[in-house]
């Protein structure tokens, strides 16, 4: 539990799976992390089905190196705006309903999909997906970390990405069940595409049934409402447990500074104004680079023609390796987010990006000798180092992506940072999509040679740039940027909130709930 609130006496048995209060609440967690599974699902399909003859037969432009990049290309577009659009439905609707829209297009959508006769038609449905689970993706994981309790809280919001992988593997093993058995009809492509809207439909039925965001509800003055949700939620219904009392002090008065942050943050250009928000955006960006232009769009996407490209042809090990990646990939990834606040950020970051440069050089020289000699081991040699490229993406790219730049970015500008990183993110996703296969049909493996390059730049840029946030408060990490006298001035803001938070309550003849 967080250090602000140990001590304060809470309602509920130590381990959660022996509360049932806290056993409805991990389900409604783990509800919210599959909003990142329609994701995963979508980038195993489509890597996989590149190992289906028959989805070639149907639609035979898809052969083309450059229709089958803009296809994918274009079902990262929707990443650009959507994001915002959840966004503002979440705090104008609540968190529940851009969700409930989301899966419902996904659900309609995963239909169309399978049934398609052309490839105008599967690639309308595909984007219409990608459009609609886009709409969940601030308000999924905000969702997630204002009903999570707070003793497991930080957890849970490292291991939300994790839920991608949960989706790669239904999604592989999908597309390798239904080639084993259907590998003479449509269905082997056909069926992994219906079968993606399987996760959704359950999706809809909990998202129907989750209570709403207490913190939603409080801005919207519906107190007793969010008094209710976390009674039930955090304290077995308990609705005065000194916790409960705790969370709806301190939301409400978070409320109240954010609307008083809020009024003199300025326009988008206050990220800029100064050198310490500057150095936000440029640490940002590089999270962002290392997260999605270090080759793993070329290992995501495009693991088949990286198999094809070392004598790996037959279908059903294509298949099988795909869905064996996402298996290993969720254990890594789960796994680093459990031990986040063991190792610490620079460690994890500089031990990922240095794994993945070794990993990608091993590559690269095993794809050239296989190709000039048609030696086996080079090829088999190939597979194992994509796995440990993967397993090195995983310990900080995966779990981090999010939660460093969540930490660096302070209160003031952190919705209007965490915008930026989103279309971020998509530009860079739009770019893997589209030029990736381009690349990699016309240059092969030397195209490999470009993201050695970008993991040494992004070493040398972590080890000189990125600082160490493990075990700070938000105002030890805002003179990491800032210096110390903004340290000096939140020290002083806090100080005054708190005093001001006594003095009401002694007025009340109530305990301050800074003293709880």
């Amino acid at each position: 539990m967080p250090s602000e609130y140990k001590g304060i006496h809470n309602n509920t048995a130590p381990q959660w799976w022996r509360d049932p209060s806290l056993r409805r609440n991990v389900v409604w967690v783990a509800l919210c992390a599959l909003c990142t599974v329609y994701g995963g699902f979508d980038g195993s399909l489509f890597g996989g089905l590149q190992a289906v003859p028959k989805w070639f037969e149907q639609f035979p432009a898809l052969k083309n190196p450059d229709t089958l990049g803009l296809i994918n290309a274009c079902g990262a577009f929707p990443n650009l705006i959507m994001p915002l659009v959840g966004s503002w439905m979440g705090d104008r609707f609540g968190r529940r309903l851009p969700n409930i829209i989301a899966v419902i297009g996904v659900i309609a959508f995963a239909i169309m999909q399978a049934f398609s006769n052309t490839l105008g038609m599967w690639a309308a449905a595909r984007v219409l997906i990608t459009t609609f689970s886009a709409l969940s993706a601030p308000t999924g994981p905000a969702l997630l970390v204002e009903l999570a309790h707070p003793r497991y809280r930080s957890t849970a919001s490292a291991l939300n990405m994790s839920g991608w992988y949960v989706g790669s593997i239904i999604g592989g093993w999908a597309g390798y069940g239904a080639y084993m058995n259907y590998r003479d009809s449509h269905w082997s492509w056909r069926l992994p595409c219906l079968i993606q809207f399987v996760i959704p439909t359950f999706v809809l039925v909990g998202f129907i049934l989750i209570p709403e965001s207490p913190r939603w509800l409080i801005s919207k003055g519906r107190i007793e409402e969010a008094r209710k949700v976390l009674a039930r939620e955090h304290a077995n219904g308990d609705e005065n447990d000194p916790l409960v009392n705790f969370e709806m002090d301190e939301i409400q008065q978070a409320l109240v500074e954010e609307k008083a942050i809020n009024s003199t943050a300025g326009s988008w250009f206050s990220l800029f104004k100064t050198p310490g928000n500057r150095k936000r955006l440029f640490i940002m960006l590089h999270v962002v680079i290392g997260a999605q232009w270090c080759g793993n769009g070329v290992i995501g996407y495009y693991f088949v023609p990286v198999l094809k490209s070392v004598g790996i042809t037959s279908a059903s090990q294509q298949l099988l390796l795909n869905s064996g990646m996402n298996i290993w990939n969720l254990f890594l990834a789960g796994g680093a987010a459990l031990t986040i606040e063991r190792f610490g950020r620079r460690p994890l970051f500089l031990a990922s990006t240095t794994g993945m440069l070794i990993s990608m050089v091993v590559i690269t020289g095993c794809s050239a000798a296989f190709s000039k000699t048609g030696n086996s081991s080079a090829g088999i040699a190939v597979v194992a180092f994509l796995f440990l490229f993967n397993g090195s993406y995983d310990i900080a790219m995966t779990p981090m992506n999010v939660a460093y730049n969540v930490e660096i970015f302070p209160f003031a500008i952190r919705s209007k940072g965490m915008g930026v990183w989103q279309v971020t993110q998509a530009v860079f996703i739009i770019y893997n999509s589209y030029v990736n296969p381009i690349a990699l049909s016309k240059i092969h493996y030397w195209y490999y040679l470009v993201y050695v390059g970008i993991l040494i730049y992004l070493t040398i840029i972590i080890y000189l740039f990125f600082p160490e946030t493990k075990g700070l408060t938000l105002e030890e990490v805002a003179v990491k940027f800032d210096g110390p006298q903004m340290g000096e001035l939140m020290h002083a803001q806090e100080k005054s909130e708190v005093d001001h938070v006594d003095d009401a309550a002694s007025e009340d003849g109530k305990e301050s709930p800074a003293k709880r």
